[in-house]
């Protein structure tokens, strides 16, 4: 699979797995905030980020899970890291509302076409992240 393909998968693999839900919905970035444990519920005594926010958790776990088949092993042996980097990446520069929005988008066709600024976020954290660049 190629580097091009493989991030494009991922991205909107990602965001639709993010997808925060109907009912109880958050309105902010750390809106529903609870402890986290980024390894998907593995023991991570020591690993438990505090205070992290309902859309944080789902996208992280959905990244996590949209890149654990797919992925060249080396960008899976980092992929908690990468996850981190796009969301934190993503927070950084979209505004909530934005990341709402493109999320709806592509929960109402899977085939929706991300921006540019986010795909380049997850290429360039999964090319850093996993030292592929």
């Amino acid at each position: 699979m190629t580097k091009t393909r493989l991030l494009a998968i991922v991205a909107a693999l990602i965001l639709v797995a993010a997808a925060c839900g109907s009912s109880g919905a958050p309105t902010s970035w750390d809106d529903n905030a609870e402890d986290y444990c980024p390894s998907g519920g593995e023991p991570c005594e020591s690993d438990v980020e505090p205070n992290v926010g309902q859309p944080e958790r789902n996208f992280r776990d959905g990244c996590r899970e949209a890149g654990k088949d797919d992925l060249d092993q080396q960008v899976q042996a980092n992929l908690d890291d990468v996850c981190k980097c796009g969301f934190d990446r993503i927070r950084d520069s979209l505004t909530f509302e934005q990341f709402k929005e493109l999320d709806d988008d592509l929960r109402s066709n899977i085939n929706a076409d991300l921006t540019e600024e986010v795909s380049q976020i997850m290429r360039q954290c999964i090319l850093e992240e996993s030292g592929l660049g």
